[in-house]
């Protein structure tokens, strides 16, 4: 036997400890001196030599992104503590990172982690992780059945988009003075009736979720809705985009607009067919078998590709990325399988460093109140939460719907979320609005972000203490015709973390 076990285990314990100190603890700690001293007196390297050339810049770019990625972790996670979508708790991560807060409490602090060396690697991954969301959101759209469609619920998509439309537009006319960019008044009217009229479909998919209204017809309502709608406001959003032109000029514009248009025309039409055909005939409805014969890479290659063909002939990457997501067919399968890891991918690793990009362009603390700008996001704020209540809310109650669900539906069509920040940024990026306008409609949509989740539940928890006598607000109205709700082609809807 070994003599060190007739001790007892405490005094095992103690002369482990005490031999780790001598053999271990102390040696490091005299050579971490030593080294200190060295590296003070004399530095890492001779002057102008490095011997591993950038060595010092990946570092950077390896501290920030461990930075980016666990400050978006751990603000998702608090959002889920608060009752929000993890998004929310990722774009304020994001802002925070930048002048907002972090650059004005820590300038120094702010440089060292973020200089300027490392800013165009960051940018390349944000952009990376924008066109495979885009990608993402033209997938979700498209899986929606629009022969689903009835009579109210097609009144209700289209009061969704027209009414907010009207509003920005209406008031852009008396912001476009002291708002439009460089392209002028008319696409900024166009863009801010966009901005307005935005709902986003992932984040609205996660709030039913958590609610549990994605089976209820006021659920499946609000996602075609937000569906169509959204549709309808990127195509607005690319006419605008194309009709600025690359310097703000009308004719390269028109030509981009009807050049971008037959480009759609043909990928929605006779090229999404062909790609049903030719992967029905190859994988058939074997999802395990399509999984392993579409590599991820392969769709990322095609999603990349779309992407700069449409920033290559003027128009956003992210338009082309929309494109690429609506064209392929919806459905289990290839697509589906390898879509959803490429979207699993983008979403946790690539996506807070866009949220880091849209945070270093928006500084919430320049926001003053002697300039106008409380009165102007205040104005935008009302317009995009009122519009949205009698537009497709009032809508949906004058065809039948019951006052509660109408209410409701017109509550959740204001989740603006993360589709509302890209838009926001392909505006500012294309001359569209000023930095201004930009952050204040940062701020709006922000607020309609978060205000949803909380109204919908402090609404049900009214309906459970009101009599029982009373008809709760999400019943039938007396008399309302019945329609069947509408679903979406691939069934209930997963839930969303965007």
């Amino acid at each position: 036997m070994d003599g060190t076990r007739g001790t007892g285990s405490s005094t095992g314990r103690r002369r482990l400890v005490l031999v780790a100190c001598v053999f271990v603890v102390l040696p490091a700690l005299v050579g971490g001196l030593v080294l200190w001293y060295q590296v003070s007196a004399h530095g890492t390297a001779a002057p102008g030599h490095r011997i591993v050339p950038g060595a010092d810049m990946a570092a950077r770019l390896l501290v920030a992104a461990a930075v980016v990625l666990g400050a978006s972790h751990a603000a998702g996670r608090l959002a889920v503590l608060l009752g929000q979508p993890p998004v929310i708790g990722e774009i304020c991560a994001g802002i925070l990172l930048g002048p907002s807060l972090l650059g004005r409490a820590a300038p120094q602090l702010w440089a060292r982690l973020f200089p300027e060396g490392i800013l165009p690697m960051l940018d390349g991954l944000a952009q990376l992780g924008l066109v495979f969301f885009m990608f993402k959101v033209g997938r979700d759209l498209s899986s929606v059945r629009l022969r689903a469609l009835g009579g109210r619920t097609l009144l209700v998509s289209l009061a969704s988009l027209a009414v907010p439309f009207a509003g920005g537009a209406v008031a852009a006319v008396a912001l476009a003075d002291g708002h439009a960019g460089p392209a002028g008044p008319v696409a900024f009217t166009v863009f801010l009736g966009c901005a307005l009229g935005i709902t986003a479909f992932p984040v609205l998919a996660r709030i039913l979720s958590e609610l549990g209204l994605s089976h209820t017809a006021v659920g499946r309502t609000s996602l075609l809705a937000a569906a169509i709608g959204d549709a309808g406001a990127w195509l607005l959003l690319a006419t605008a985009v194309a009709a600025a032109g690359p310097a703000g000029s009308s004719g390269p514009g028109i030509a981009l607009m009807v050049a971008g248009t037959a480009v759609a025309a043909v990928l929605l039409g006779p090229l999404r067919r062909a790609l049903r055909r030719a992967l029905s005939r190859r994988y058939g409805n074997n999802g395990e078998e399509g999984a392993a014969g579409l590599p991820v890479p392969l769709l990322a290659c095609a999603v990349c590709g779309c992407a700069a063909f449409t920033s290559a002939v003027g128009l956003h990457a992210a338009i082309g990325a929309f494109l690429a997501g609506a064209v392929l067919p919806a459905g289990s399968g290839p697509v589906s399988s390898a879509a959803d890891r490429l979207g699993s991918f983008s979403a946790g690793i690539l996506m807070p460093f866009f949220f880091l990009g849209f945070g270093l362009s928006v500084d919430l603390s320049a926001l003053s109140p002697d300039s106008g700008t409380v009165v102007t996001g205040s104005v935008l704020l009302a317009l995009a939460v009122l519009t949205k209540l009698l537009g497709p809310g009032l809508c949906a109650w004058v065809t039948g719907m019951s006052r509660g669900d109408a209410l409701k539906l017109g509550v959740l069509l204001n989740a603006r979320g993360l589709t509302e920040l890209v838009v926001l940024g392909i505006g500012l990026q294309a001359g569209l609005i000023d930095r201004q306008m930009f952050t204040v409609l940062t701020a709006v949509t922000l607020t309609t972000t978060i205000l949803p989740a909380p109204v919908l539940r402090l609404m049900d928890r009214r309906a459970k203490r009101a009599p029982s006598g009373a008809s709760p607000p999400g019943a039938p109205a007396r008399g309302a015709p019945k329609e069947q709700a509408p679903q979406p082609s691939g069934g209930p809807l997963a839930p969303e973390e965007r």
